[in-house]
């Protein structure tokens, strides 16, 4: 559920493998007899480092046909080892061309025939949540300490899900041993999870993201994006295959929020049917999807950007590989010149990107009036009865403060030890308006909230209305899940008891605005349900967790997820945002200088901060 990609270096430690040293197999397709033999033709092994991060850093063999000499393929087995280091995944060939999958928590179908893959509990198959916490369902969690899954009802209980791959071209095959072999990105993809566990293959080496809460692969190894970018074209085999298995991948597993312009066109045709006949710049976009050269390529996921963007998906694949632009200078000036000479597809992402646009104005205004009001980096204000918690991020996490703190390595974090961390804040808050006689009504502002982790979220409610719960639905299954969660709601560094004593004896409130996005609709849908009142305007809205994938070719992107569309408890996705009760009207348009050179204009929003007409709002909605 976070609004921005986040892409922050962390220097890694890999090993490195001189690729060169690896020795190819080569392995003569046989003729197909009976039902025991092998598909798929001749092929080619080669032998591959594995870089993890955390687990040792090993090899894995993958397969290439001669069919398809550029797509990697790897066993499901293999793939599950990788991905849940210790796991076992048993295969047992059950019918002709057919084989079952049994990977410990729950049993799969493949047809290599039809090129099918069927599961009645497709989440559990390809849960890897486990890794966070033993026993947890594929469901949403960030892994903070403070807070952890206690169980989650779906309703109904058990949805077959059955995935047509041979539909987009994309084919299973099996060796006749017992052995199946799926596209790499094609596995990758429909194991990636809410915690950005995803996997890339980038030519040299796979890389696997079994333990960091970020999008980019470049997050477990530096390195990944280099053999990516090195070059600026690729293969016509390899650029066909990875358009099918990204249409593939978005009609199969994005979440489909609502929001975007084409949503029931793309939903009910598929991708790519809807580029033929429902956008204008379609087949313009998927030309340059299919084509060989890497800046026409990026410029069709730049334009697929602008037909998806939903606040979490980005499909503009520059922003995830490209730091350093000196390095790749050729792939660069390639890249400007196609973009000049494709101007139209940039407007129309500019059109595409105007919600943006807007939410970004208004929040220059925000924090102009805000500030103004209020002063520079204020979390705390107190009028009269009243106080203001001023919560701008759900995203901003000390980590290992807190870890060390429930670890008995370090002091439990507090505004004095622990700077910028949004937990910290809304307990500082919570303290400073018990301990003052004076204060009944404490508001907790998110109107610059962008979102970030739930897991927040799920202690602030908790501590506000003692409920921490998320509400959702599964855009593939359709099952509707109510996922709890347990908080140490007294921080002693243990779920016990004691937690269910803590109580606040405050009237509290939360203030929105449309820029109140992501999390930031999380939090004040899921008060509203409790009866806390909301105050503003309606919240920016965002109702999917991101997921983290990869293409075909090795290249990571983001997306709304399936597994996590918001509800309010009664089932009513949350992507048009949150009305309030208590409407605020803006007053007219504010210009905002934010650089010697540019301005931007919003929504005026100073009754937003004059804390004498919160409290009289507060009090007359309460008669």
């Amino acid at each position: 559920m976070k609004m921005k990609t986040r892409l922050i270096s962390i220097p890694v430690i890999a090993a490195f493998v001189i690729l060169t040293s690896c020795s190819p197999k080569a392995v003569p397709g046989k003729n197909k007899v009976a039902d025991e033999a092998p598909d798929g033709g001749n092929y080619t092994e080669k032998s591959f480092p594995v870089v993890t991060k955390v687990a040792p850093d090993g090899q894995v063999t993958l397969r290439f046909y001669d069919a398809l000499p550029d797509v990697a393929y790897i066993s499901a087995a293999d793939f599950q080892s990788i991905v849940l280091p210790g796991s076992v995944m048993k295969v047992t060939h059950t019918g002709i061309g057919e084989y079952t999958l049994t990977n410990g928590d729950a049993t799969a179908v493949v047809d290599i025939n039809k090129d099918i893959f069927a599961s009645d509990r497709f989440e559990d198959f390809t849960n890897m949540m486990g890794l966070l916490q033993p026993g947890m369902a594929n469901v949403y969690y960030d892994g903070m300490p403070f807070v952890r899954y206690k169980g989650v009802t779906y309703t109904p209980v058990v949805v077959p899900v059955t995935l047509d791959m041979g539909k987009y071209g994309i084919d299973i095959h099996a060796d006749g041993k017992g052995t199946v072999y799926f596209p790499f990105a094609t596995l990758a993809d429909m194991y990636s999870d809410l915690f950005y566990h995803h996997a890339g293959f980038n030519g040299e080496k796979v890389v696997v993201n079994t333990s960091v809460n970020e999008v980019a692969l470049s997050e477990i190894d530096p390195d990944y994006n280099e053999p990516l970018l090195r070059k600026t074209t690729r293969s016509q085999s390899l650029a066909d295959f990875t358009y099918k298995e990204l249409c593939f991948a978005m009609d199969n597993f994005y979440g489909f929020p609502g929001r975007i312009q084409f949503n029931d066109a793309i939903k009910a045709k598929g991708l790519d049917k809807a580029l033929d006949e429902d956008i204008e710049l379609g087949p313009k976009i998927k030309e340059f999807l299919h084509s060989t050269s890497l800046a026409e390529y990026f410029l069709g996921m730049t334009g697929l950007t602008g037909i998806y963007y939903d606040g979490h998906t980005a499909l503009e694949l520059t922003t995830f590989a490209i730091k350093d632009r000196d390095k790749y200078e050729d792939l660069i000036n390639e890249y400007t010149k196609v973009q000049m000479e494709n101007l139209g597809m940039i407007m129309s992402l500019r059109a595409g990107l105007a919600s943006a646009m807007s939410m970004y104005q208004d929040m220059m205004t925000i924090n102009k009036i805000r500030s103004e009001a209020y002063g520079e980096n204020e979390t705390y204000i107190k009028k009269g009865n009243t106080a203001v918690c001023i919560f701008d991020s759900f995203n901003s996490r000390n980590e290992k403060a807190w870890k060390d703190y429930y670890e008995g390595k370090g002091p439990l974090p507090t505004v004095e030890n622990t700077k910028g961390d949004d937990m910290v804040i809304f307990l500082d808050a919570l303290k400073k308006a018990s301990a003052d006689p004076e204060v009944k009504n404490l508001i907790v502002d998110i109107t610059a909230n962008g979102g970030g982790s739930a897991d927040i979220v799920m202690v602030m409610t908790s501590l506000i209305m003692g409920k921490s719960y998320i509400s959702q639905d599964n855009a593939l299954t359709g099952q509707r899940a109510i996922v709890e969660y347990e908080v140490d709601r007294n921080f002693d560094g243990v779920f016990d008891a004691k937690d269910n004593d803590v109580h606040y004896d405050l009237n509290f409130a939360v203030l929105t605005s449309d820029v109140s996005f992501s999390c930031g609709n999380l939090f004040p849908s899921m008060l509203k349900d409790g009866g806390i009142p909301v105050m503003g305007e309606t919240s920016g809205g965002g109702s999917c967790a991101i997921q983290a994938m990869c293409t075909a070719d090795g290249f990571c992107f983001q997306i709304s997820s399936f597994r996590a569309r918001l509800n309010t408890l009664d089932g009513h996705n949350i992507d048009t945002g949150v009305v309030p009760d208590i409407p605020i009207a803006t007053d007219g348009n504010v210009k905002v200088e934010v650089s010697e050179e540019a301005s931007v204009t919003g929504k005026d929003y100073k009754n937003y901060y004059d804390i004498d007409y919160l409290t009289k709002l507060l009090e007359n909605y309460k008669k």
